[in-house]
């Protein structure tokens, strides 16, 4: 018989299709009908495949009687018979009935107070069809659909039980005298199954351990691959008792039934830490599991945190009932492979270690660069990277560029040595006058503006920082260019005309000369805040040679 006639048989309850709404027996058209004559049933039959039938109905003395109407059908072990109802015309039933327990036993008709058994017979297991596993606390039910009776078994996770497989008809009676391999796998992946075995006259039994809390399920696959496989029904597996303490840092997540035993397997958990930074909080968190690693409720103790490595954590003791959460962990020193594990100040349990990569955050950048620069020229500027302890920080990017003025970086991105350092080089475009640039220099954590007054070739005279004072720089240094050396004084005046300073140290070389004022008159104090005129005056035997005024602000 096949598995698709099989399935018909346990899916309707009318798998042949019979008139099932023929009219209901009455008094008036029983009145003479006293029994049923069944004729003879050949043995064996098989279950679930159809049987030829006839039966006659009868009056008091034997006789046929031509009779319209329906019947009963059951078997002497109950049911297990499909139809269950049948139509009579003129006193004859002529049908096919399918038998779905494997047994011996007769069938009876029944229509009011008339009934009628045919002779015993046996029925034998139909062709072998499919699988079923049996789970503790549910037994086979032949013949019946689904062929399972009873509730799984609750079981805590890791516990050992036994479980039954058995090769059945289409009609779920077991085939005997068959051994046949079959295959194990759980829709808990960290289920413990064999991964196989041998059913002896059609049945066999297994050890499993279920590991994952929650509704999980036994599958079952033959070797044959003519017959089908078969899911358990859902047991339900119960988180043991607290046993074991589990921390997660972010990136990592709980892995319910993990089999894994070794800490650098992580067991437990699932994702590898993100990356954490020197002196920057994160958050860590305690879970209480069973021997399994399901998440269960602490009893109450009181967890704080250890590490082989210098850090802080807040708060410093917290009460494991679901979860511990320590929100503020910092760790002081960067590098690789850095331990955290929680530890249970009652008993001193510890978590086994979670292993974290600390970095090195670029958070002070020290500069060096001039504050003027001519146009047309290639400056350099050094760039040094510390950390949080002012420590500095190797290979970390650096990114620079111009973000206002017509020059540009040559290298925008630069990896600090071994000692921090990275050097960037600004080219001076050539450009019709004098500006002001402005280079952004940043890493993953710093960021900064620097200014570079780039001087036009044309200019003999200008002062930078301009304005100056307490709001950037105490002094500003005054450049100048001379055609030829000349004897010079650099000299200041207020707004009124009135000399307030002649500036000491100008020198009168041909070419660029420097000098600096601090913003002091020539009794040595602060000038008020206001704008000066700057007059740089270069004389020769013959006369004046050079004469050039600047305006430049004061600001305290």
């Amino acid at each position: 018989m096949s598995a698709a006639v099989g399935m018909l048989v346990l899916l309707s309850a009318n798998p042949l299709g019979f008139n099932t709404e023929a009219n209901v027996v009455t008094a008036a058209n029983t009145a003479e009908l006293t029994s049923f004559e069944w004729q003879y049933i050949s043995s064996p039959q098989y279950a679930g495949e159809p049987i030829s039938v006839r039966i006659l109905a009868k009056d008091e003395d034997g006789d046929s009687l031509p009779w319209n109407g329906v019947a009963f059908l059951t078997t002497t072990r109950d049911s297990y018979i499909y139809p269950e109802i049948v139509q009579f015309s003129a006193g004859v039933c002529d049908t096919n009935v399918i038998v779905t327990i494997a047994d011996s036993l007769a069938l009876q008709c029944e229509a009011g107070s008339a009934s009628g058994t045919s002779n015993v017979f046996e029925v034998l297991p139909g062709a072998a069809d499919r699988l079923v596993v049996i789970l503790p606390g549910e037994r086979l039910t032949p013949g019946v659909a689904g062929g399972r009776a009873g509730r799984p078994d609750d079981h805590s996770a890791g516990d050992t039980f036994s479980f039954l497989v058995y090769l059945t008809d289409s009609c779920f009676n077991q085939i005997e005298a068959r051994d046949d391999s079959v295959f194990f796998s759980s829709t808990d992946g960290f289920a413990q199954l064999p991964a196989g075995g041998v059913l002896s006259d059609g049945v066999g039994s297994f050890a499993a351990s279920l590991r994952t809390a929650g509704q999980r399920r036994i599958i079952s696959r033959p070797a044959d691959a003519s017959l089908s496989a078969d899911t358990s029904s859902a047991a339900r597996i119960n988180a043991g008792p607290f046993t074991q303490m589990l921390l997660v840092a972010p990136g990592e997540d709980l892995l319910p039934g993990d089999t894994a035993t070794s800490a650098w397997q992580t067991p437990g958990k699932t994702g590898t830490p993100d990356p954490q930074y020197l002196l920057t909080p994160f958050s860590v968190t305690v879970y209480p599991c069973d021997r399994c690693w399901n998440r269960v409720t602490g009893t109450g103790d009181t967890v704080f945190l250890h590490s082989d490595f210098p850090f802080e954590f807040l708060p410093a003791a917290v009460e494991l009932g679901d979860a511990a959460v320590f929100d503020q962990v910092r760790f002081s020193t960067a590098g690789s492979n850095q331990s955290i594990w929680a530890v249970n100040q009652a008993n001193g349990d510890k978590s086994y270690a979670t292993r974290l990569n600390i970095r090195a955050l670029g958070v002070t950048l020290e500069i060096t660069a001039p504050d003027t620069t001519r146009s047309g020229e290639t400056t350099e500027v050094l760039i040094r990277v510390l950390d949080a302890n002012g420590d500095p920080i190797v290979a970390t990017l650096v990114k620079d560029s111009v973000v206002m003025g017509s020059g540009r970086m040559l290298e925008p991105a630069l990896l600090t040595d071994t000692l921090g350092y990275a050097t960037a080089y600004f080219l001076c475009m050539p450009s019709p006058a004098s500006e002001q640039d402005s280079i952004r220099i940043s890493t993953s954590a710093a960021d900064t503006v620097i200014g570079i007054y780039v001087k036009h070739l044309s200019d003999s005279l200008f002062a930078y920082p301009n304005p100056f004072g307490s709001v950037n720089s105490p002094t500003t240094q005054i450049f100048y260019s001379l055609q030829r050396s000349s004897s010079v004084k650099v000299m200041i005046y207020d707004q009124f005309g009135n000399k307030v300073r002649t500036v000491p140290g100008a020198t009168g070389r041909a070419g660029d000369n420097t000098v600096s004022w601090d913003g002091r008159n020539d009794k040595g104090h602060r000038v008020a805040s206001g704008i000066y005129l700057i007059q740089v005056l270069g004389t020769l035997n013959t006369g004046i040679d050079f004469r050039s005024m600047y305006r430049i602000g004061v600001v305290w």
